[in-house]
């Protein structure tokens, strides 16, 4: 990631700006506050969308399939841990989720016993 878009999410991370786009971002909980920005699952969606506009054309290639993919991989490792987050009963909260529940809530053997 460039420094400037570092530097501008420290500043404010909520929004990015510049000179050809602006991302505004949900800011404190929908319950709470509405609908008030994007999630980083929709920028991810119009960045997959633009990539597949260049796969339907002549600039095809392997290395546009592979960005589908590796977004398409990104989008599903949030939809996991929004899956947790509400398994867990902190969905919509400021509240961390724990990482690892297989141990907690499975029984476990190493012998399979």
């Amino acid at each position: 990631m460039s420094e400037h878009i570092k530097a501008a999410m420290r500043v404010d991370p909520y929004l990015f700006e510049n000179e050809f786009m602006s991302v505004k971002f949900q800011q404190g909980m929908p319950p709470d506050v509405g609908i008030n920005g994007v999630r980083v699952e929709d920028v991810i969606e119009v960045a997959i969308a633009k990539l597949e506009t260049y796969e339907a054309g002549p600039l095809a290639c392997l290395e546009n399939r592979e960005a589908i993919q590796a977004l398409l991989m990104a989008k599903d490792a949030l939809k996991r841990r929004r899956q947790r987050r509400m398994l867990q009963g902190v969905f919509n909260t400021m509240t961390p989720h724990v990482e690892r529940t297989e141990d907690v809530l499975d029984e476990f053997s190493a012998t399979g016993a």
